[in-house]
């Protein structure tokens, strides 16, 4: 018997773990493009888990708030609800929001649909363009003329105006008609581009399109007639005798040698010359951090010795030349 109940409360737990807590629609729409008010509507969705119930809540144009509808997803997701007569819901002209999801309404899907006494459809998303306006080539005194439109034509009441365009240019801001007539100050020895923007809005809504008109060269360029050189009488003059520079050559300044920064004044240089000729660890810190100093006795204010063969009484002891004590040997009679 106790074996029994421990298998029951295992395969239990099994079942709350694979359950998902909840599921999301991913889709929702009307099923077809627009209901008439004789007709019955069906809203069609998917959710991410099969088997799952999905209620419909709609606002209406006046904010109110009611349940619709619930439908359960198939094993494939995909749910339908059953026909509703068009007229039992919608009875206000305007736009309605239907809101499908499975727990809570913030994570739902909401569709837009209009009503406007006679059938309903999702709600067209309007997008205000400009029509493309290719760049126009033209010549002083002539009158260049288009007019501008917009893609959509079921939009109404837009304004187009300009931006940056030559001073007597205009445009019909219900129509859309350029007009300009460029005068000759507009005229170059080259042709000339103008740059400018044609803008069209409605309510909070804005397109505008660039557009360049090139003014033909209407000038040659004039002429400069080079100027006549008149050439002055050549006076001769005397001679002019020039007398050698004197030349002062400038007191060759010589420089006292500057010291490094870690010599200590009161000690003897040559103490570091010893130090970085007899310890590596020395000698390694100098060079790494002093590669300015081209030696050690530069560094420290000492003359670098010349390198050679020491004389007679000297050795070479680090490097410098040191006198040493001649040992002078007695013949060996003075030894008596």
């Amino acid at each position: 018997m106790h074996i029994k109940l421990a298998g029951f409360g295992i395969l239990s737990l099994f079942l709350v773990m694979i359950v998902p807590v909840y599921a999301d629609v991913t889709e929702f729409s009307i099923e077809k493009t627009f209901y008439t008010i004789e007709e019955g509507i069906v809203f069609v969705g998917i959710t991410d888990q099969k088997n799952t119930m999905v209620n419909l809540v709609l606002e209406n144009p006046n904010e109110k708030e009611s349940y619709f509808i619930g439908a359960r997803s198939n094993s494939e997701g995909i749910f339908e609800t059953n026909p509703k007569d068009v007229k039992d819901i919608f009875s206000i002209i305007g736009t309605y929001q239907f809101t499908a999801f499975t727990v809570q309404k913030d994570d739902g899907v909401t569709l837009s649909l209009e009503f406007d006494g006679s059938r309903v459809l999702e709600e067209t998303i309007t997008v205000l363009q400009l029509n493309s306006i290719e760049d126009k080539i033209s010549e002083i005194e002539k009158t260049i003329t288009f007019t501008a439109s917009i893609t959509d034509d079921s939009i109404t009441n837009e304004v187009y105006s300009l931006e940056n365009a030559p001073i007597d240019a205009t445009i019909d801001s219900t129509t859309g008609q350029f007009v300009w007539t460029p005068s000759k100050s507009y005229g170059n020895i080259e042709d000339t581009i103008y740059d400018f923007d044609i803008i069209v809005n409605v309510e909070d809504k804005e397109d505008r399109e660039n557009i360049s008109i090139i003014i033909k060269k209407a000038y040659d360029q004039p002429i400069i007639a080079e100027p006549v050189v008149v050439s002055e009488p050549v006076v001769v003059s005397e001679p002019v005798v020039v007398s050698e520079p004197v030349v002062v050559s400038e007191p060759v300044v010589v420089s006292e040698p500057v010291v490094a920064s870690f010599v200590d004044s009161t000690k003897d240089p040559q103490s570091y010359v010893d130090r970085y000729n007899n310890e590596p660890t020395y000698k390694e810190w100098f060079d790494e951090n002093y590669s300015k100093y081209s030696s050690i006795y530069e560094a420290v204010g000492l003359e670098e010795p010349e390198f050679g063969i020491c004389g007679d009484g000297t050795k070479l002891i680090d490097g410098v030349c040191t006198i040493i004590e001649k040992t002078i040997q007695k013949p060996w009679w003075q030894f008596w």
